[in-house]
């Protein structure tokens, strides 16, 4: 009978070594219940505890939950240990670190997942508003840039592109990218109101005037008065 309890043992670690058993884990965050994702992403750790990806899917549920910050921790070192040059664990460093109150290590544990990944755009975009965030405007262009050349109707983002610029007193270069992306997104209104805001900055009154003009919406057409009847 021993032979058939260590064969349960088995198969059972077996099972929750499939990735189906952590798809299945997830699927209770994806029906809302995040909690309950957690505790059976941590039931698969425990079979498997030096995997690394039940150990990222753990730290980001802590952090998602505002959970114990020094066990998310110890998974991203665990998950680090096994997979150093795996993009998420330093995406998720750097949600770590930024939840501690640290940007700068943040925005260098980020820089390290775009440089595994340089199409990471979660971490692009969160890194370039951190080096924003610390007066960066230097590097925070770089990272906005890459987004808006591989991801050009991301207005968010080309917007953002030209405050950086901005900052950094390029404002015609700031000008050309706004008038490029008007060009491209002639009814936007985000994009509209920026560039009226860079005309009245930039003392060109009747220029924003004329373009604040076009937010307005068309007035109705006049009702004409219905004409009396003849008396000839």
């Amino acid at each position: 009978m021993l032979w058939l309890v260590v064969a349960g043992t088995l198969a059972a670690a077996m099972d929750a070594s499939n990735p189906g058993d952590l798809t299945s884990a997830l699927a209770r965050e994806a029906s809302g219940d995040s909690a309950g994702a957690l505790e059976a992403v941590q039931g698969v750790m425990r079979v498997w505890p030096a995997e690394a990806l039940p150990r990222l899917e753990a730290a980001r549920l802590l952090l998602k939950l505002g959970g114990d910050l020094d066990q998310a921790e110890t998974h991203l070192d665990v998950a680090a240990a096994v997979a150093p040059d795996n993009p998420r664990v330093h995406y998720l460093r750097g949600l770590l670190w930024e939840e501690r109150g640290h940007p700068l290590k943040a925005a260098r544990s980020l820089e390290l997942a775009v440089f595994y990944r340089s199409s990471y755009e979660d971490a692009r975009f969160r890194l370039a508003g951190l080096w924003a965030s610390l007066g960066d405007w230097l590097k925070a262009e770089l990272h906005y840039r890459f987004l808006a050349r591989s991801r050009p109707e991301w207005v968010q983002v080309r917007l953002q592109l030209i405050r950086a610029i901005e900052e950094q007193g390029r404002a015609e270069d700031a000008e050309k990218e706004l008038l490029r992306l008007k060009d491209e997104q002639p009814t936007n209104p985000l994009v509209i109101r920026r560039l009226v805001d860079l005309y009245e900055r930039t003392g060109r009154a009747k220029l924003a005037a004329r373009l604040r003009a076009s937010l307005e919406p068309p007035a109705p057409p006049k009702r004409m008065r219905p004409l009396r009847p003849s008396r000839r």
